[in-house]
């Protein structure tokens, strides 16, 4: 069986085109904020039957919660979320509201627990071996645990145990690229790719960003971070 792993595609349309097919779809969050077309992500979430979690930015625009986004993209995020509000209709507001902080889903032998960041804490920076470690004390039975967040790709492996963090779709650290990983009859494998991001930069000109916020944004896109605090 072949699963797509992904997390973080932050409302980028443009990077959701160049993921690969497969049989199932595993999404750990964060759908909006940052990119030009929240509605986009979600119609995509919803029309490949996703298994997908809800991240700090979703709840954030769902239920006015706080985002925890570090100084660094706070502006950026709560003048995307502004004009996401708007864009959005109430079934997308209620496909936000429904999804779950984790999710057990068990796929082609495998049970993936997945969750955007800790089991319950959607905001929580921290390495992938301790949010996994909080996502296996509520769901010990998953062989692989799913997070996102840090749009840090990555793998821990605990006693035959797999967590799995693939990056970012919507905003790689690397700027230019998509981030993901394959799931494919056992075998894991991680994947860096580049996609149009031009076209990207070009969509959020139709958001009527303020002049700050969108430079912001667009050195993201570009060019990425070694370190972030999304």
């Amino acid at each position: 069986m072949r699963i797509l792993l992904t997390a973080d595609l932050h409302a980028n349309p443009a990077a959701l085109a160049v993921l690969p097919p497969a049989d199932a779809v595993l999404c750990a969050g964060d759908l909006v904020d940052y990119g030009p077309d929240p509605r986009a992500v979600i119609a995509w979430c919803r029309a490949h039957d996703a298994h997908v979690v809800s991240g700090n930015h979703d709840r954030a625009l769902a239920f006015d919660e706080p985002d925890g986004v570090g100084a660094l993209m706070r502006e950026a995020s709560a003048a995307t979320r502004a004009v996401h509000r708007t864009l959005l209709d109430d079934d997308d507001l209620a496909y936000l509201r429904t999804l779950p902080r984790v999710e057990v889903v068990r796929l082609g032998g495998t049970t993936f627990a997945l969750a955007h960041a800790f089991a319950h804490d959607v905001r929580r920076y921290a390495p992938l071996a301790d949010a996994a470690a909080s996502i296996w004390d509520v769901a010990p039975e998953a062989d692989v645990v799913v997070v996102g967040h840090t749009h840090v790709q990555g793998t821990w492996v605990l006693d035959r145990r797999t967590a799995i963090n693939p990056g970012s779709v919507g905003m790689a650290t690397r700027g230019g690229a998509v981030q993901y990983a394959l799931w494919v009859d056992g075998r894991l494998e991680l994947r860096t790719v580049p996609y149009d991001v031009k076209a990207t930069i070009a969509a959020l000109d139709d958001l009527g960003l303020a002049s700050r916020p969108r430079a912001a944004l667009e050195h993201a896109f570009l060019r990425g971070r070694e370190v972030v605090r999304r």
